[in-house]
């Protein structure tokens, strides 16, 4: 019952009979008044004026200094943050936490964007919390995370991967800009039927997804730079920029809403979505697919070109990748029926090696004391999990394999604290739970969609001697930096 729960999550100490530490007593990153860690996070930014951080290198370095619970700082209220990187996480998962909330919830640069510029509307349902959020989720599910209406965006989706992996060769030393044209041409294709050509060097579409993009990037740096109010950001004078960034994105996505309804075939998610009856606005289903536009390729194109990356430096894995989809497809794109096993398999190993995100999940504030490690974390506190441990425990972890997530080695990993690594939140890039990414679906479909045209199509190998020595730095999702030059060879048909 609830009090066995509560009881074995307030157990775990590592040592028999020792009793847990004090909340007090938590280690963690240092901290001044009113700016946090920030010092100490800034101290692992690379490259000035880019807001890229090398998050893998700072939780990795302080996990090994703290241990696998400590604490990053804390949120008004004198609410702690607190890092994990241990299977223990999974009480974390049983702890009641407050009203469900979007991913942006936390986000004030967000709210206060809308709030001055559209004070009469109701805020995008991802920006806020409870029913509120309940409601926009609800209202987009049907029409996004259902597994039958994703699949039915994959023809728009095979036609905007078609169209970009006949370029590639043109990318060879910019792929991560090669992966967000390519996820933005695919998901603004399956988002509003609209054909994008981006990638294939199309003026008009490189300049839209550059807007968009930005404005991503600006929205993520404010967040860096001040994290708790607009008050904050007016000291370092960024407000300005991200509000004239995100105002001229916003303005290409509400150009290309318009062109899809006038000039659209009706293909798409979005004609369906805004037409459906449902609980909230009309201005809060336009915004929701401005975010959606600006946030849901952002990952789909870290997880390509990390592929591509480990793909690039592991010829043997390519070449057996190749004979498989080649067996499965014979040629063809990507279906709905498609079974790839090893696909699979690449992308769980990617995600391992090379997370497309620095923190895998989140647990806002918790109602109730847990003991992780034998570490108390009190109530109030925000959990944030890292599988930087994890993912470093397994036989030969700086080699990319795998035949490691094969069901064999699967059922090898039960009732051993290596199980851990295929829960889903250690294995897969779009979260977990009623909050995982509301676009997870069509997102795994753009990926398998043009990975398996770019393998099928491409011998590809990692250019050693004209790369650059690269850290993997964070300004959303991790990315080498600067990304490795990438050779590519047309392979006959």
């Amino acid at each position: 019952g609830g009090a066995a729960a509560r009881q074995r999550r307030l157990s775990g100490c590592p040592m028999h009979g020792e009793a847990p530490r004090p909340a007090a007593d938590m280690p963690g990153l240092r901290t001044w008044p009113l700016i946090q860690a920030l010092p100490t996070i800034l101290s692992y930014r690379t490259r000035k004026g880019d807001g890229g951080v090398r998050f893998l290198d700072l939780w990795s370095d302080s996990l090994k200094k703290h241990g696998p619970v400590f604490r990053v700082g804390t949120l008004p209220g004198d609410k702690p943050m607190v890092m994990v990187s241990s299977p223990d996480y999974l009480k974390v998962l049983d702890v009641p936490s407050p009203d469900i909330r979007g991913i942006f919830d936390s986000v004030w640069a967000l709210k206060d964007f809308y709030r001055l510029h559209h004070p009469e509307e109701k805020l995008n349902p991802f920006l806020l919390r409870g029913e509120e959020w309940r409601k926009g989720r609800l209202a987009v599910n049907p029409h996004l995370f259902n597994v039958k209406a994703a699949k039915s965006y994959l023809p728009k989706i095979n036609r905007a991967a078609v169209s970009a992996v006949a370029h590639v060769g043109e990318y060879e030393e910019q792929m991560n800009k090669f992966a967000t044209y390519a996820a933005m041409d695919m998901f603004n294709g399956m988002a509003l039927g609209l054909d994008m050509r981006a990638t294939a060097g199309d003026a008009k579409d490189i300049a839209t997804t550059e807007k968009m993009v930005d404005a991503v990037q600006t929205l993520i740096l404010i967040g860096q730079s001040a994290p708790w109010s607009e008050k904050d950001m007016l000291k370092l004078g960024a407000w300005k920029r991200f509000e004239e960034s995100w105002n001229a994105g916003v303005e290409q996505v509400e150009a290309l809403i318009k062109e899809s309804l006038e000039n659209g075939n009706g293909e798409g998610f979005l004609p369906a979505f805004l037409a459906d009856e449902k609980e909230i606005s009309q201005f809060q289903a336009v915004s929701m697919v401005a975010v959606l536009l600006f946030a849901a390729a952002d990952t789909t194109a870290a997880t390509l070109a990390n592929t591509i990356l480990n793909l690039s430096r592991n010829p043997e894995v390519q070449a057996k990748l190749r004979e498989e989809l080649r067996a499965e497809l014979n040629g063809g794109d990507w279906t709905a029926e498609s079974r790839c096993n090893y696909l699979n398999w690449v992308l769980y190993e990617n995600q391992r090696v090379l997370p497309t995100l620095s923190i895998s999940h989140v647990r806002n504030e918790i109602e109730e004391d847990v003991v992780i490690e034998g570490q108390v974390i009190t109530k109030g506190s925000s959990i944030f999990f890292s599988h930087n441990l994890i993912a470093q425990a397994v036989d030969r972890p700086d080699e990319f394999i795998p035949e490691r997530w094969s069901d064999e080695e699967r059922e090898k990993r039960k009732g051993t604290p290596l199980e851990f690594l295929d829960h889903p939140i250690v294995r897969e890039p779009f979260g977990f739970g009623p909050r995982k990414c509301v676009g997870s679906r069509v997102a795994l479909l753009e990926i398998k969609a043009l990975l398996s045209r770019l393998v099928q199509d491409y011998e590809f190998h990692y250019d050693e001697q004209t790369s650059a020595p690269y850290d993997t730095v964070a300004i959303i999702t991790n990315s080498p930096t600067p990304f490795p030059h990438i050779r590519f060879k047309r392979l006959a048909a």
